[in-house]
């Protein structure tokens, strides 16, 4: 077996600094020390995932305590950490310095003396390998890092049913561009191999997952938080997210990401797949997933319509909406408009990446769907 084919597992009750600590020394060591990964000198990327201002106890975001035993890892090797991430929305200083407030993330650079990123400069650069984008626009400073340690939350999510490592690589991609790329690659499968496309331009360097606390549910960011217990780490995020969905109970292969992954020679086969360190049984119950389907195809003439009513779709609760704009803001596709203070949506315009849902900062959005559609579609 090479460590390419290897996933370390670490208990983790909880998010008290020494039992994190203890964790991550544990989980290491069957993938070697850091100084493998980590020369003296180098700038180190730490990529959590901050998808919007949402505090650690909503469990939507990587925990603080987690990123900062990471980044106190990385100084003791010698290299220079800073914490880089672009959530959903516009690029700004003032969304990222609130977006590092509310997630800890400032806490953990005052304890530290670790760089917060906030330079929001963009890269366009040429990936002869992708299949989905042949040139890709990212972050800069994360394409010049040295090393890139990723350090995704375990969650589900409304569109791709599973988020962990290979999709925490979307924040590489700078604020809007996000709702370009949604709109310009609607297909769950399309969509799917725009992310492994971002990994093999950015790889991560290692990856360490908090799975301490996951999201089941309506998940990135609505979805209710679920203790797991356990750290889990690969060189291969391919390989963690077989495990982290088998893990949470889906099957692996039935994810178009992990498919594409194996079909690609990405992601090893799991009879070569090695798990090491703690045993790491199946959650009882599993989690909770979304509770919609969608056909991942689009459907010319008048079928398109009859389809559409079937599909999953976003409903704004207005007891909780506050008007503030964001799902119209953050909107791909344009099919979001405001009429006196509520979001009001042209479903004949809405592609389905739920990105209302996954950003809005009240969860007054939810993903529903008629019994028909999740019976046909299911």
């Amino acid at each position: 077996m090479t460590e390419n084919n290897r996933v370390a597992v670490a208990r983790c009750d909880g998010y008290a600094a020494p039992v994190i600590d203890r964790a991550l020394e544990g989980l290491l060591i069957p993938l070697g020390p850091v100084e493998k990964w980590i020369q003296p000198g180098q700038r180190v990327a730490v990529k959590p995932n901050l998808i919007a201002r949402k505090k650690p106890e909503e469990a939507a975001t990587t925990h603080p305590l987690l990123v900062e035993a990471v980044v106190r890892m990385v100084q003791r090797a010698g290299g220079k950490p800073f914490i880089v991430d672009s959530p959903g929305g516009p690029s700004s200083k003032g969304l990222l310095t609130a977006v590092y407030r509310t997630t800890g993330m400032s806490e953990v650079a005052a304890r530290t003396g670790c760089d917060l990123c906030l330079d929001t400069t963009e890269l366009v650069l040429a990936h002869p390998r992708g299949r989905a984008a042949k040139q890709l626009t990212v972050l800069k400073v994360l394409a010049e890092a040295d090393v890139i340690i990723a350090l995704p939350k375990l969650k589900t999510h409304c569109m791709t049913r599973y988020t962990g490592a290979v999709k925490l690589m979307y924040g590489a991609i700078p604020g809007l561009k996000k709702a370009e790329y949604h709109f310009n690659l609607q297909r769950l499968e399309d969509f799917t191999q725009l992310l492994i496309d971002i990994n093999t331009l950015l790889k991560p360097t290692l990856v360490i997952m908090d799975a301490v606390v996951g999201m089941e549910g309506d998940g990135p960011t609505a979805g209710t938080p679920r203790k797991a217990g356990f750290l889990l780490a690969s060189p291969n995020p391919y390989a963690l997210d077989y495990v982290g969905s088998g893990f949470i109970g889906i099957h692996p292969e039935s994810l178009p990401l992990i498919r594409l992954a194996l079909e690609q020679g990405l992601c090893p086969p799991p009879e070569q797949l090695e798990q090491v360190g703690d045993p790491l049984p199946p959650l009882t119950p599993p989690f909770q997933l979304p509770g919609h389907r969608q056909i991942d195809f689009d459907i010319p003439g008048p079928l398109k319509r009859v389809i559409s009513r079937l599909q999953p779709k976003p409903i704004f609760s207005p007891e909780l909406c506050l008007g503030c704009g964001e799902c119209q803001r953050c909107c791909p596709a344009g099919a979001i408009t405001m009429a006196d203070g509520q979001p009001r949506l042209n479903l004949n315009q809405c592609i389905r990446c739920f990105c209302c849902q996954e950003l809005c900062p009240h969860k007054a959005v939810r993903v529903r769907q008629n019994w028909l559609g999740k019976k046909l579609l299911r």
